[in-house]
């Protein structure tokens, strides 16, 4: 199969041609251009092609990076960019691209979201560091009745004619309590909103079997809203591969960055309960796939 393609009337295109082609495809479509045909791989490699894949206004990200970002090639950056983020305005916020589109990607530090009271007294919040963070500093709940956590981005900082999710990405300490699924009118709200778009949905950070099952409460009888929150769908959290959980705030399309700032959110203002034991890394945007 691969002499059919190394014969095929393309190979005789000026390798030029051929990577202004494969620009104008995917980063996931490029490589399998070069798995089927080793004419293709030259072409593939070039600097032309991945630099179309990587976002117009790279450099001037990159230039607010906390370290040097040093690549060999085009190629080499972007998968270095899809592998690891990048560290960037003073170490406030983390950038990276998706693998398989070359969308931009960020993530939020708790440092640089608005948390309710979280400055006001180390009786509600403190900054802590932690090793598998990708931030010096993380925020963690000591107690507070008033939950409200606030994440905002400029649209235009963002890939154009993309549908992004917005995370909140967190740990919760072996003594949490009071962030459980939501039990009548007492709920955590999140929503994400953009120019005209409004996403909304309720989430849960604790599901029920974290708390109780397997505990002393193994016996209780499971309310049916706790039963809905603890099967897995939307609006529970989700295990990452980096020792984190996620929880999906919400979704947005991003057009062409004109419709000013994102605003992403979680709240729990009415039942007005006390909770612990939540710690904040950030909230991160990245494509929905």
């Amino acid at each position: 199969m691969e002499e059919d393609a190394c014969s095929s009337p393309i190979n005789s295109l000026p390798e030029e041609c051929v990577s202004h082609v494969i620009s104008l495809t995917s980063p996931r479509d490029a490589c399998i251009f070069s798995l089927a045909s080793t004419g293709f791989r030259s072409a593939v490699d070039s600097d032309t092609t991945w630099q179309r894949f990587l976002p117009s206004d790279y450099a001037s990200i990159l230039s607010r990076a906390v370290d040097p970002v040093t690549f060999s090639s085009k190629k080499d950056l972007f998968f270095k960019l899809c592998e690891r983020h990048v560290l960037i305005d003073g170490g406030k916020m983390s950038f990276g691209l998706d693998k398989s589109s070359g969308a931009k990607c960020y993530m939020i530090s708790a440092r640089a979201l608005e948390i309710a009271h979280v400055d006001a007294s180390q009786h509600y919040w403190r900054w802590v560091s932690l090793r598998d963070s990708r931030f010096d500093e993380v925020a963690e709940l000591i107690e507070v009745c008033w939950l409200e956590i606030i994440g905002k981005i400029d649209s235009k900082s963002l890939s154009p004619k993309t549908r992004y999710g917005a995370y909140l990405v967190y740990k919760l300490t072996e003594a949490a309590y009071g962030l459980g699924c939501p039990i009548g009118k007492i709920k955590q709200q999140a929503s994400v909103s953009i120019g005209r778009q409004i996403s909304k949905s309720t989430v849960c950070l604790q599901t029920f079997h974290e708390r109780y099952v397997g505990k002393r409460f193994r016996k209780w009888r499971v309310p049916h809203e706790m039963v809905e929150f603890s099967n897995g769908g939307a609006g529970t959290p989700k295990e990452r591969g980096d020792g984190w959980k996620e929880v999906e705030l919400g979704t947005f399309y991003n057009e062409n960055g004109e419709d000013g700032v994102v605003e992403m959110s979680l709240r729990e203002i009415d039942g007005l309960y006390w909770k612990s034991g939540l710690i904040v890394q950030g909230i991160e945007i990245r494509p929905k796939h």
